[in-house]
């Protein structure tokens, strides 16, 4: 999907440029800017607080699933001390209850990973806006037609290549430093989630288990 939005920006892109070339002094009457969101995001106090937020946001969340990991550790090494003592059904019933765990535990894991999905959209979505409307300002003042936003480089990026002297990217910041007003959304309580208690799933049906490391970027 995000090849095919890229080629439809490339197709459109191209478009323009072509339609531009063929109007007489299309150099002097379309000016350009572009914009790397992401290092507004690095370089700016009002990005800096979101990247903050989400990171505190994500780490209440990373301390519940490694205290459930730690349980089911705890059970696991109790098994296998005990499993010379136990009989064949004692057994079974607490590998069982092992399976629940895993599976309520990957469960949780879901949820949790769409909770900070949900959360960093949510978070960088107004970010975006705040961009935006900073853009135009610079762009209306400055009487630059079209912006067009720069990201990462390599052989699937929109713009390879721009002369330093269109990129917008450090006016962008300096205006969002300089506007007290636009400030970062309010960081989400410091507090832990509340306690999951999902539902038992099927006894017969092992579930891998493995680390949550949501990545912020």
């Amino acid at each position: 999907m995000r090849h095919m939005q890229q080629r439809f920006k490339l197709a459109v892109l191209v478009g323009l440029c072509a339609l531009a070339y063929g109007l007489p002094g299309w150099a002097a009457d379309l000016p350009i800017g572009v914009v790397e969101p992401q290092k507004v995001l690095d370089g700016s106090k009002v990005g800096r607080k979101i990247k903050d937020a989400l990171a505190d946001y994500v780490n209440t969340r990373q301390r519940l699933i490694e205290s459930e990991e730690q349980d089911i550790k705890a059970m696991e090494e109790d098994l296998v001390k005990q499993g010379a003592d136990l009989s064949p059904e004692a057994k079974q019933e607490k590998e069982a209850v092992i399976r629940q765990k895993l599976l309520a535990y990957r469960k949780h894991v879901q949820e949790l990973e769409g909770e900070v999905q949900t959360k960093k959209r949510e978070l960088l979505s107004d970010f975006t806006k705040k961009i935006e409307q900073v853009v135009r300002e610079i762009a209306e003042r400055e009487n630059i037609t079209l912006v067009m936003e720069k990201g990462d480089a390599g052989p699937g990026a929109l713009i390879m290549y721009s002369e330093p002297s269109i990129d917008l990217t450090e006016r962008v910041i300096k205006a969002f430093e300089g506007k007290d007003a636009r400030q970062a959304p309010a960081p989400p309580p410091h507090g832990e989630p509340q306690s999951y208690t999902p539902p038992l799933p099927p006894t017969n049906t092992p579930a891998p288990r493995g680390a949550w490391r949501p990545w912020v970027h």
